[in-house]
């Protein structure tokens, strides 16, 4: 029984990843351009963003909500350590830390992404199925322990 749902759940594993918040930097230069996408692919459409300026972690400089395609745009008015904070309200929230070294050179800047730590999700299905099998593994071992 327990050998025919390890496919079942193989598969919820791997869609359980899918809605994994990712938030990258597509442009730095003027006006600083940030995505968010769901698992790299759908958008995280409308979500807040929140917007701290360098040396400010209480008061928001801007805040606003991402279009339809995930994308929200913003100006620097001053270099330094800009912070992002999206947020679907559904209970994703990811934080991106952008650094901007001049307002009016800032095209200089490499592009940078937050994962929040997360693992691909090929990664994720592998994992998942290695829990699975171990488990199964170990209750049909203490099944045949305490069987004898």
């Amino acid at each position: 029984m327990t050998l025919l749902l390890a496919p079942f759940l193989i598969l919820v594993v791997g869609r359980l990843g899918a809605h994994e918040l990712e938030v990258r930097v597509e442009a730095t230069s003027r006006p600083v351009v940030i995505r968010s996408t769901y698992a790299g692919t759908e958008p995280c459409a409308y979500a807040a963003v929140t917007v701290f300026g360098p040396g400010d972690t209480k008061n928001e400089h801007q805040n606003g909500r991402t279009d339809a395609q995930g994308y929200f745009s913003f100006v620097p008015d001053r270099p330094g350590q800009w912070r992002f904070i999206v947020d679907d309200e559904l209970g994703h929230r990811r934080e991106l830390p952008v650094l901007i070294a001049d307002v009016h050179a800032a095209a200089n800047q490499p592009a940078q992404a937050d994962r929040g730590g997360a693992m691909p999700t090929w990664q994720k299905g592998l994992t998942g199925g290695a829990l699975i099998v171990g488990l199964t593994g170990l209750l049909y071992g203490w099944k045949t322990r305490r069987a004898q």
